[in-house]
């Protein structure tokens, strides 16, 4: 068992304004289609800092995901 919401690493490609394009999934690149929200946050400066962007996006297909980066170290999470 693990935890509800639960992140895990997945590989996106971006497009030349840092925005995700593709994802890695399956074995082969899948299109984003479009971006419906994106939000950042930035919080617990004082303890374990997060910094965070957070992008809802729709697949090929019309399947909705919600992915983010860690500003601090680069990587690309699946928010379950």
């Amino acid at each position: 068992m693990r935890p509800l919401a639960m992140p895990r690493p997945i590989r996106v490609r971006t497009d030349a304004h840092d925005r995700p394009e593709a994802l890695w999934s399956h074995g082969r690149w899948t299109r984003i289609e479009a971006i419906r929200e994106r939000w950042r946050i930035e919080d617990e400066w004082w303890r374990n800092p997060i910094s965070r962007d957070y992008h809802i996006v729709v697949l090929e297909g019309g399947r909705w995901m919600t992915l983010y980066r860690d500003r601090r170290t680069g990587a690309w999470h699946r928010q379950h």
